[in-house]
């Protein structure tokens, strides 16, 4: 483990100005006397740089082959205005996400579980959430929740690329129908209801084949990462649509993305979850 080194410098606001500020953003503004969202961004900015180039430190190179894509964002007014709505007796400073990084690679389940262990032991106080086996309407990942100094949290989700791959398809949708899909709302709209019954079946698509990928020889994962690629960019070409009026190529984008997932009936083995093929690995 590295000496941490986040910078978290003194909060410009006091207790009584912030808590003013989340009531106002929740009505619908962004600004009271004596502070504004500008200037609690701006500050929440820099503490995310910092983690960022904590991240950016780690050494990757323990558990993947190549170094991961790592982004970040700071929650914007409208955003972190629907989170505050739900969460209604939240202070501001303790929503865990208003800053938020992302680190996605190519990579099995069991290489997730490592590179949450480099992370979390990089960050002294922190705890994990895992959501691959239990997702949130459909949602994969790992978050590592980091308290900072001053009582701020950021959270550093852990991502493979079809998780990722999904989340963004998920969100494209979400930016079409309404945010309240994300949080299991289902919608009245007949096309948009189908949209959200296809992405749960692929949610657990992926779960299979992520779990199928953990039975196999580091030589078969190489080739079952490759089908992973290929699914990822399918996903991607199927986000693209669902931002136009063709749906049906949307859905015929998903469809090729199943069937990218799917597993030949050539290997054998034991079947898995959703009738998915299992074959163990062969440790002689």
């Amino acid at each position: 483990m590295r000496d941490v080194a986040i910078i978290v410098p003194p909060k410009p606001w006091t207790g009584i100005t912030v808590k003013a500020l989340r009531d106002e953003i929740a009505r619908g503004g962004d600004e009271v006397f004596g502070l504004s969202y500008q200037v609690v961004y701006l500050w929440y900015s820099r503490v995310l740089l910092s983690v960022v180039e904590e991240l950016n430190g780690l050494e990757y190179h323990r558990v993947l082959d190549e170094n991961p894509v790592i982004s970040f964002r700071v929650k914007t007014v409208d955003t972190l205005r629907d989170k505050l709505i739900r969460q209604d007796s939240t202070p501001l400073f303790r929503i865990h996400d208003i800053i938020g990084a992302r680190v996605t690679a190519n990579m099995t389940l069991q290489q997730q579980n490592e590179l949450v262990r480099i992370i979390a032991a990089n960050f002294p106080k922190c705890r994990i959430s895992d959501l691959r086996y239990h997702p949130h309407t459909g949602y994969r990942a790992v978050h590592v929740i980091c308290r900072l100094q001053r009582g701020i949290f950021v959270e550093i989700q852990v991502r493979t690329a079809l998780q990722d791959g999904w989340a963004n398809c998920f969100e494209a949708i979400s930016d079409r129908y309404g945010r309240e899909i994300r949080y299991g709302e289902f919608p009245v709209d007949e096309d948009a209801s189908r949209v959200v019954n296809e992405m749960m079946e692929l949610s657990r698509e992926c779960g299979s084949l992520e779990e199928w990928l953990s039975f196999y020889s580091s030589g078969s994962k190489v080739l079952a990462l490759s089908r992973v690629s290929d699914a990822v960019s399918r996903l991607r070409q199927a986000e693209n649509y669902i931002q136009t009026p063709q749906l049906e190529r949307f859905f015929e984008m998903i469809g090729k993305y199943i069937r990218a997932l799917q597993l030949p009936d050539e290997q054998g083995g034991a079947r898995g979850r959703n009738d998915n093929q299992i074959q163990p690995e062969n440790r002689r």
